[in-house]
């Protein structure tokens, strides 16, 4: 459970809910990802996950480690599809992309 922001209810987050994220992510989302996270000087990614945390700004190096925390992983060493479709809620100065909805959820699941 997560509260993407505050006064916002908690609502739920999973594993799947990013795989299915991913994928969806257009083109523009991803270069903001890499612009934002990546340091360029080092490392500009235009291959599919994995990516080393070490191109990583600091910033992203933090937010890769509170997400990797948040989810379980026992490393933060590379970066994968998951992380990324998770860093994409995360992007400064933009709205999250996915609101997770605890109520509808719940509905949902209630009436399956």
């Amino acid at each position: 459970m997560l509260q993407l922001q505050p006064g916002q209810n908690l609502t739920p987050l999973s594993i799947g809910d990013l795989l299915v994220l991913f994928p969806k992510l257009s083109p523009a989302i991803l270069a903001q990802i890499i612009q934002t996270y990546i340091v360029e000087e080092k490392y500009t990614p235009n291959e599919p996950p994995l990516y080393v945390y070490t191109i990583f700004s600091p910033f992203g190096q933090d937010i890769v480690a509170m997400i990797s925390s948040v989810l379980g992983y026992t490393t933060s060493e590379y970066i994968d599809d998951i992380i990324l479709a998770f860093m994409s809620i995360y992007t400064p100065g933009q709205p999250p992309d996915v609101i997770y909805d605890y109520a509808k959820f719940t509905a949902n699941r209630v009436h399956d």
